[in-house]
């Protein structure tokens, strides 16, 4: 099964939202449309949670090395 990224679950959601707010949507497909809506933003919402701890985590990296580096400089004699 091929995987879908998120742009393109995004993209499917939101077709779902339009035909869902046109009123678009057969009532034999309406459950399913919203099921299938409910379940991508459940794993859009995980994605971003997860790029949002690891953008975090690089920060923290990147922080933490400016604070061994200036540790560092400050222990050099002048």
């Amino acid at each position: 099964m091929e995987k879908i990224n998120y742009e393109e679950k995004f993209q499917e959601l939101q077709k779902i939202i339009d035909s869902l707010d046109r009123q678009e949507t057969p009532i034999d497909e309406l459950a399913e449309k919203v099921k299938r809506g409910a379940a991508l933003i459940r794993e859009l919402n995980k994605k971003l949670n997860a790029v949002e701890k690891e953008v975090r985590d690089a920060f923290q990296e990147l922080e933490n090395i400016d604070l061994r580096k200036d540790a560092k400089e400050q222990q050099e004699p002048i």
